[in-house]
Formats: C-alpha cells, structure tokens, sequence
C-alpha cells in the first residue's frame, strides 16, 4: 500500500471542524448534527463520458430513474380528491393525486388505448379523460369509460384494464415515487434521513412558501455537483470568503445508511484561505451580505464570537417573521447550512436559518437538466397552513433572478449557473491527448464517488436482470479504487 493509499480521505483543512463550532455553540445542537461519519471512497478518477454520453444517459433512463425513489411533489398540493401533479423525469411519467379516500396514489400517464398522456398539466378533476378518444378512468385508477365499447371485448375481457401504478411514500410533507414496483422500500434507503429529521427537525411542520424550476444547461450530475460542496467558493461565491468555513465543511457518509450523506458548511467564521480576521470584521461582513438583517453592523463584545452575535440577531429577525420562538435553537441551526441528500436526486437543507431543498431531474439530452428549488417555511404557531406556492418554470435562457420571491438567493445561483455551461462543454474535450476523467477530492468529494457508484450498480442490477451484456457499461464505469 502506498503513503497516498493509506492516507486517502484524512486530510482535513486548517481552522475550526464543524464539530469544533458544535462544541462551541451558545445553545444545546441537535443530536443529529454530533452524528457524522466518513467512509472512504478511493481516489480513481470518473469518467467524463458519463455526463456527455447519449449512450450513458439511456442507461440511467433506464435503469436508474426506474428504479430509485423521487421526490415527486408536496403532500399540500393534494389537499383535495382530484388534485393531481404530473411528475415527469426522463422518458417517464407519473399522475400523482389523491383519490376519494384520501389515499395517495400515482398512476402511470399512459391512456391504456393508445399510449397517449392523460394529463400534462397539475390540477384537479373528477376523472382522467384521455384527450384522443375519451378513454376515462376515475381517481382509482379503474376504468370507467369507453366511448363505443363495443368494439373493445378483449379489453373488457381479456385484460386488466387498471391504470398501472407507481410505489408511493410520503415524508414530512413530500411525496416520493418509485417506478419499481420490487423496490427497497423508502424507509430503508432513507432511513438516516428519516432518523435525523423525525427527531430534531420539523420538517413536518412547514409549507412551500416558493418553488421554481429552471432547465439548466449541464448534465444534472454537474448540476447537482455544483451544490455538493463548499470547496468552489472561494473561485465562485469570493463575496462569503470573510464569514464561510468553505474548506472547513463537513461531509458525512455513513456505512449503515449509504444513500443518504450530509454537507455542512459552518457560517459565521472565516475561510481559511484568507488572512486573520477579527470577530468583528466576520459579524460585519456577514451582516453586510445577509438579507436576514436590518443591521449593517453590531458590536462583537470581548470574549464573544461572531457566530453567537450574528445568531441572536437573525433570531430576533426571524422570529417575528416565522411566528416562532427561536430562543432555544442553537448557533448552528440559525446560521449554518446543513445539506443533506437522499439519492438520487433529493436534497432537503435541515436547521431553521436555511429553508431550502433541491431536486434535480434529467433534460432532453445529456447536456440539460432540470433543477428545482423550494423555499419550505415553518408554519407560524397559532396559524392555518399556507396553500402551497405555485411553480414558477423558467426557461434555458433564463434567469434565477425572474423568479419571483428567490430574493438575494438569485445572484448566488447565478455565479453557478455561469459556471456550468462551461463544465459541460469541458467535459466533451476528449481528444487522444486529453484526460478522460474527472480527479474528485478525496474528502470534500467523496459524495460524489458515493453517488457515481450508486448509479452504477442501479444499472448493472438492470442489465443483469434483463440478461443483458454488462460489459455495456465497461466504458463509464466508475474504478473501484
């Protein structure tokens, strides 16, 4: 074994872990947040056909968006029977809705007849009506007419005429489909998830305040990339080098709960890239940037931190806003961003300061996408639930900053957004001389192996199954080294 190989992954950036800012808190954290580990995830490079391939992306299509739990909507936007969201990714599509018992169901958006979509907008109705010829079945998905049935015995007779359906599961307010009807069930791929948010963050207990969906121009694995680690702030976001921990992030994966990893990134301390700065220099900085407060500056007492200063006043801000008694909640909750990520597709951020969860979904082709963002807010104490926010869709050629309500978030995104295009087109220079693959950090990247592999396996346990040749894969694989 080399001195590399043995040391793969416990390299760690000088200044503060964010278990040292734990310990440090002014408040008691949440036990979720103690719960960290780390399992190496080698050191081989990824190649870059598996985010330029056509061939590549038909396999995950496949495989992998068939055969992998997503989130496919909000349980607000089925509040009543009939209320439906249409959850389209890849090549596939779902009607999710709620049926005239209450029950959450999700059936395949293919009229039995002839293929065509019964729906492709969200709503609500009393049946699904195939726009074509009128085939119509009700919320349960049975059949309930056919417009000259007469000529259809072997329909009536001879098969099942149900609409196919989809697994379903519900969690803190989302709900999530699985198109495998053989499926691990959601429980158990998410069961880290489940644990961390079921005990110490009420995820429950809000409601989508803002949700737009933007088609970006990357593959949405560097889409998702993009917001995997901290450790492209300091190239991209520079503007939050003087009160974010970049390098000094965390990244858990857990052996006993392998689809499920976490990014935290402390706020409210310096990056280590840069030179000493004050306490005071970081709490003005930050409050200069943050739109959580009124303050453009506040004093930093001796023997205080900025991280407990800037903490008491976006509690004194937010608490009136949330209708909440924020009073109890920890530094870290109040400032830090704690991004966790269920694969494939699925990143719901916890703590009370940052409300925010992703979704990324295949495009067209391999070099689009679609990412979305929610803004999940708590709901006041003493207050009905908030109808949920409608979805703003915004084109390849737009901008964040069109979307309404994103505020501030829109220029951060954007710096993103200007980055990705570029990756993608860099990606596709695979000349004879030029580097097939893609060197992720052993630590701060490592998630991203994690998922790589993941993707991997979805599509061999598919070939397999369909007794197709493996060897389809050979020239995507991810090394296990």
């Amino acid at each position: 074994m080399t001195a590399i190989e043995s040391e793969i992954g416990k390299n760690r950036s000088t200044g503060p872990s964010v278990q040292d800012l734990l310990v440090a808190d002014s408040r008691q954290v949440p036990l979720s947040l103690t719960d960290h580990s780390y399992v190496s995830q080698g050191k081989a490079d990824v190649p870059k056909l598996r985010y330029t391939s056509h061939e590549f992306a038909a396999l995950e299509n496949e495989y992998m968006w068939t055969r992998t739990w997503q989130m496919a909507c909000t349980l607000d936007e089925l509040a009543q029977p009939g209320d439906h969201v249409v959850y389209d990714v890849a090549d596939q599509s779902l009607i999710v809705t709620r049926t005239k018992d209450g029950s959450i169901k999700a059936f395949h958006n293919s009229c039995l007849h002839r293929g065509t979509k019964l729906r492709v907008e969200d709503g609500r109705v009393a049946s699904f009506r195939c726009p074509f010829h009128g085939w119509r079945w009700d919320l349960n998905g049975e059949l309930a007419e056919i417009p000259a049935q007469w000529d259809f015995p072997q329909v009536l007779h001879e098969s099942d005429t149900d609409l196919p359906q989809a697994l379903v599961a519900v969690w803190c307010g989302f709900v999530f489909v699985n198109l495998d009807p053989e499926a691990m069930p959601f429980e158990k791929v998410a069961d880290k998830l489940i644990e961390h948010f079921g005990r110490d963050f009420d995820m429950e207990n809000r409601y989508k305040a803002f949700h737009a969906v933007k088609e970006v121009p990357a593959n949405w694995k560097v889409c998702m990339e993009a917001f995997a680690e901290g450790y492209h702030v300091i190239a991209t976001h520079p503007q939050i080098l003087e009160f974010a921990g970049d390098t000094n992030s965390e990244y858990s994966i857990w052996a006993d709960s392998p689809f499920v990893t976490r990014f935290i990134n402390g706020f409210g301390i310096q990056s280590p890239h840069l030179g000493d700065l004050s306490e005071q220099q970081v709490a003005d900085a930050y409050l200069a940037f943050s739109a959580r407060s009124a303050r453009g500056s506040v004093e930093v007492p001796d023997g205080s931190s900025a991280r407990e200063v800037v903490a008491e006043i976006f509690r004194s801000v937010m608490g009136p806003i949330y209708g909440k008694d924020l009073s109890n909640v920890s530094d870290s909750e109040m400032l830090d961003a704690h991004l966790y990520h269920l694969f494939p597709a699925f990143a719901p951020w916890a703590g009370v300061g940052q409300s925010l969860t992703y979704r990324w979904r295949p495009g067209p082709t391999p070099d689009t996408c679609y990412m979305d963002v929610l803004r999940m807010m708590p709901v006041p104490d003493g207050q009905e639930r908030p109808a949920p926010a409608p979805i703003q869709r915004l084109k390849l050629e737009q901008s964040w900053k069109e979307a309404e309500g994103m505020t501030g978030l829109a220029d951060v995104f954007e710096q993103d957004m200007a980055n990705l295009p570029k990756v993608q087109l860099g990606l596709k220079i695979t000349a004879k001389n030029a580097k097939k693959g893609v060197s992720f950090g052993l630590y701060q990247e490592a998630r991203m192996r994690l998922i790589h592999r993941h993707i991997d396996q979805c599509i061999i346990d598919g070939l397999n199954a369909d007794h197709r040749d493996v060897s389809e894969l050979t020239p995507f694989i991810t090394p296990p080294g």
